[in-house]
Order: C-alpha cells, then structure tokens, then sequence
C-alpha cells in the first residue's frame, strides 16, 4: 500500500481536503478539473494532490471520505471528479493532449526564398534582378508564359533577359529542391503579384509533370527567346 500517510489521515477524518492546504494548483488539464477545483479549492490548496497517483479504488474512497467530511456533489459530478482523479492522477500516465494541428504553409512563406532577390513585394532590385509585380503578368499574358514560369522556377534561368527596359544577365538558381507541393504554392504566390484574369493556378501535379523533363538554366533562356516572351 502506497503513501501510508494518506490512509491514516482519511481513517481520522482529515480526508482530502486535509492535505490539499500544502501546494499550489497545478492539476492537469482535462474534463473535470474546473469542477475539481470548484469543489476542492474553495478553501484549500489543491497543488499537492495534484503530485499524488492513486488508483480509482482509492480515488473512490476517498471522495467517500470527502461525503463524510461534509462535501456535497450530485452523482454526476461525483462520476466526473472520479473520472478525472483516475484518469490524470491515477497510476497510469494521463493520456497525452491531442497534437494541434500544424498549420498549413502558405506561398508568401515559400516566397521568402525569393525575396532576397526579387523583393518583398516583388519589386526587383534592378540592375541586379529583375522585378516580378506587373512583369508577371505580361509573362502569364503571353503565349507559353505560364509554362515558362514554372520552369524558370523549377530550373532556373541563364542568358541575358531584357525587363521593363532594363537589361539582366544575373544566374538565377533553380529551386528542384522544393517540394512539387511547395513549388505550386510559390507560383500561386506569384500569381498575386500580378496575372490576367481567368489564369488558372499552378497545381503540384503540373509541377511533378515538368520534373519528368529536367532542363538546364541554359535551355531555359532559350525557351525565353524562342516563345519570345517580354
């Protein structure tokens, strides 16, 4: 038998709420505390009980011993206590919490790979890089454009492009790496920045699809000039 000094103090009539005076409330989270604390704590501390692990026989009699001391709880928030003593504080680990769900990756997040070049906001850093808020769109607007994007993200770019004016001759990387779901989200961000209407959005499958053809940066820059896009 466990925690001899625990029977000896139901068997004189201290009960529970004798020793519930001695910590601070840190009970587990689960169904039933509010009612545990609201029934217990009212003048008593309830942080040691909240260390002890009994069995629900135990648990049992000793809100028994509660009765007798005077506490008044319907069946039901007796069943309740009862349930919440043997499940969080029994002999067993208490059940872990649910996992929150993880949240889901949004394409501005995946854009942060981009940004340092192409800025926040898409706004480029000529002559250095090129913009992609409104050049985005002429590039969706123009035949093959939307299949070139994904492939200038896909395998990177590199050749001399004029946008807007201005003339770039910077290597742009390709991001391979990221995942079919990723790339899709990245490119719908683009999207944003810019596209004609009734552009449909880019899905992982599309992007699964252009791995099956790998292209270099090179062959790239000359998909650009034969489709010549803006």
């Amino acid at each position: 038998m466990r925690k001899s000094w625990l029977l000896p103090s139901l068997a004189i009539g201290l009960g529970l709420l004798g020793y519930l005076a001695l910590g601070q409330p840190t009970l587990p989270e689960g169904p039933g505390k509010e009612l545990v604390l609201a029934k217990c704590q009212t003048c008593h501390d309830i942080g040691l009980v909240a260390r002890e692990r009994l069995s629900r026989e135990r648990w049992d009699a000793v809100l028994d011993e509660m009765a007798l001391q005077g506490l008044k709880l319907t069946p039901e928030e007796r069943s309740a206590i009862l349930d919440y003593l043997a499940t969080y504080l029994g002999t067993t680990p208490p059940p872990p919490p649910p996992a929150a769900p993880e949240a889901k990756k949004t394409g501005a997040q995946v854009y942060t790979n981009c940004q340092g070049c192409h800025g926040l906001q898409g706004e480029g850093n000529p002559p250095l890089f090129p913009p992609l808020k409104g050049h985005v769109a002429k590039l969706l607007g123009s035949e093959g454009g939307r299949s070139y994007l994904l492939l200038v993200v896909l395998y990177g770019l590199q050749g001399e492009i004029q946008v807007e004016g201005q003339v770039y001759n910077q290597v742009m990387p390709g991001f391979a790496w990221l995942s079919d779901e990723d790339l899709a989200l990245v490119l719908n961000h683009l999207l944003s920045f810019g596209a004609p209407a009734g552009i449909l959005p880019y899905t992982p499958e599309e992007v699964k699809a252009a791995r099956a053809t790998p292209l270099t940066p090179e062959a790239v820059h000359a998909l650009r000039q034969r489709l010549k896009l803006p």
